[in-house]
C-alpha cells in the first residue's frame, strides 16, 4: 500500500510594505500538496483503501477447550473497502495496525494469536477470510496472545506495512 503526494503550484501576489515603492508588487510560487484523509482516531482507521472500525476489545483467558494457552486480547470490526478493487480485511488489519507491551528494557511485539472459536464470534469468522468488494463492508476478528496480562497494550496504527504513523490506542487489561 504506498501513499503517493501530487503538488500543484499556484501563484498569489503579496502587498510589499510601502517602504518598497519601487516593487509595489511581487509573484511569489507556493506549492501546494494534496490534503491526506488518512488518520486513526475514535477507534477508526481510515487509509487510502479503506476504513477499519474497532467494534470492541475483550481479554478472553486461557481455555484448554478453547486452545488458547494465553490469555488474549481480541478486538472485532468491520473493514469498509474505499477500493476500486477486492480487499481482504483481515489483510488489511494485519498491514496496519502492531501490538505492542512494554516491558522493563523491551518493547515486546504480541503475536497473533489462534482466532476465538467461541459461538458468541461465529458473524465475525464468516467472513474473515473473504474478499471485500469495491464499497462493501465484513466484519472480522484479530486476537493477539498477552503476555504480560498486568501490562498495558499500545495498538498502534499506519498507513499499511511500513506507513506513515497515524496514531495509537492505550488499552489497559484488568
Amino acid at each position: 500500500m504506498g501513499l503517493s503526494l501530487v503538488g500543484c503550484e499556484t501563484e498569489e501576489v503579496a502587498q510589499d510594505t510601502p517602504k518598497k515603492a519601487e516593487n509595489p508588487t511581487e509573484k511569489v510560487r507556493v506549492a501546494e500538496t494534496k490534503k491526506e484523509n488518512v488518520y486513526f482516531k475514535n477507534d477508526t482507521l481510515k487509509i487510502n483503501m479503506a476504513t477499519v472500525k474497532i467494534l470492541s476489545t475483550k481479554v478472553l483467558e486461557p481455555s484448554k477447550e478453547y486452545f488458547r494457552e494465553k490469555p488474549q486480547l481480541v478486538f472485532t470490526y468491520e473493514t469498509t473497502n474505499d477500493n476500486k478493487e477486492p480487499l481482504n480485511g483481515m489483510t488489511t488489519w494485519i498491514a496496519c495496525f502492531e501490538a505492542t507491551q512494554e516491558g522493563t528494557d523491551i518493547i515486546n511485539k504480541l503475536e497473533v494469536g489462534m482466532t476465538p472459536q467461541e459461538e458468541k464470534y461465529a458473524s465475525y469468522l464468516k467472513h474473515q477470510l473473504d474478499d471485500i468488494k469495491p464499497g462493501g463492508t465484513a466484519k472480522g476478528i484479530m486476537a493477539y496472545d498477552i503476555d504480560d496480562p498486568q501490562a498495558v497494550v499500545t495498538l498502534k496504527a499506519t498507513q499499511g506495512m511500513a506507513g506513515k504513523e497515524l496514531g495509537e490506542k492505550k488499552i489497559e487489561l484488568k
